[in-house]
């Protein structure tokens, strides 16, 4: 399966926050096993990126008021084992907490669009972009595409160009420090 197929997987029927009473058209069991181990772990890791994000979101949106709301948010994901979720969970805590750090470095390298007059999803994207690359578990070019691929999905036409630039500044600055 092609990585836009896994992607699409990964972003509409993979560990879906609950809404409400509609019911996500997740993946089947059946569907699931079809899936390669890779494909399976991609698809997975794709997907908790993304819940990652919508985390962030929300909790930059006040929607989720602490740690404990986040936690209480992936206890509805279908499909989350502990695990899982418990990764997720300190991954939004950490880009939540340091997102006046990633806020400032967006500002040195992209001063004419400071973070309070981005869109809140590109805001929420970049930081936990910003948090993965200081993290460093991840390739730093999957880090970006991720990214990009992400505003693509959720964001405006031209957000996953200018998401992609900063990113690249924030690689190429990080590149030459090291």
């Amino acid at each position: 399966m092609n990585l836009d197929a896994l992607r699409e997987i990964a972003f509409s029927r993979l560990l879906q926050l609950a809404q409400g009473e509609e019911s996500a058209d997740l993946l089947t069991t059946d569907e699931l096993e079809a899936l390669s181990p890779a494909e399976r772990e991609l698809s997975f890791q794709m997907a908790a990126r993304r819940l990652a994000f919508q985390l962030l979101y929300l909790r930059d949106a006040d929607k989720l008021a602490d740690d404990a709301s986040v936690r209480e948010a992936l206890t509805r994901v279908e499909g989350l084992g502990p695990l899982a979720a418990s990764r997720v969970e300190q991954i939004v805590s950490i880009a939540y907490t340091e997102r006046a750090k990633a806020d400032d470095e967006f500002a040195l390298l992209a001063p004419e669009w400071p973070t309070h007059r981005l869109a809140a999803v590109d805001r929420a994207i970049l930081r936990l972009a910003h948090h993965e690359l200081a993290l460093g578990q991840t390739p730093g070019r999957v880090v970006v595409n991720e990214a990009v691929e992400l505003a693509k999905f959720y964001s405006t036409e031209k957000s996953p160009s200018f998401i992609n630039g900063l990113l690249d500044r924030i690689l190429n600055r990080a590149t030459e420090q090291a």
